[in-house]
């Protein structure tokens, strides 16, 4: 047998083995094109599952962030509310300082500040021998914001509104008596109390 007929027979064999196979593969063929489309389903579900929990990831971050800015709020405001707390008890411990004021706040007007006091109760007596009574807050401290024009103005207007008579000592500060300034403008939103005594 030659090389050619050997080659013939072989293709002939082949030919006869593809046959069944073919037939085969028609049969398997449908099936795994069947599989491999619901392989790309499968793989577009993984990819919606995916983009939905980078989502989801997303939205925890987001969360979280959230609750980390809360809470770092809610540390400032506990914070502040401690410093509050701190000042209305520091505030409560100091004496009261009594303000009164004297005058209009108009504009070219300033305010001058003296401190005012009032003899002691046992000291002051009035007509017929009688002990006369003190308002209780003469024991505490006094400040006169005197609104004047010019020094002199402001020391008679304490003059008038304290009489030497009734037991006041009177003498001016350099400027408030709370900022420690010089005389300053006058206050806009600011009622008059008027000197109480």
């Amino acid at each position: 047998m030659s090389n050619t007929t050997l080659f013939l027979i072989a293709i002939v064999v082949i030919m006869l083995a593809a046959v069944p196979v073919a037939m085969m593969l028609k049969d398997f063929l449908p099936n795994i094109l069947e599989k491999s489309s619901g392989l790309e389903q499968i793989e577009n579900r993984i990819y919606v599952l995916h983009a939905e929990a980078q989502d989801l990831q997303n939205r925890v971050n987001q969360l979280v962030q959230r609750r980390n800015s809360q809470s770092s709020d809610r540390h400032r405001l506990e914070t502040d509310i401690r410093k509050a707390e701190k000042l209305i008890k520091d505030l409560a411990e100091q004496p009261p300082l009594f303000v009164h004021e004297v005058g209009d706040p108009q504009a070219g007007l300033m305010k001058f500040a003296a401190t005012v006091t009032q003899e002691k109760a046992s000291s002051a007596s009035g007509a017929g021998g009688e002990r006369a009574a003190v308002n209780p807050i003469w024991r505490c401290a006094n400040v006169a914001e005197v609104w004047a024009s010019s020094f002199d103005e402001a020391r008679q207007m304490v003059e008038v509104a304290f009489p030497f008579k009734m037991g006041f000592q009177k003498s001016f500060m350099r400027g408030d008596a709370r900022k420690g300034g010089v005389p300053s403008g006058p206050a806009t939103a600011r009622t008059k109390a008027g000197a109480q005594t």
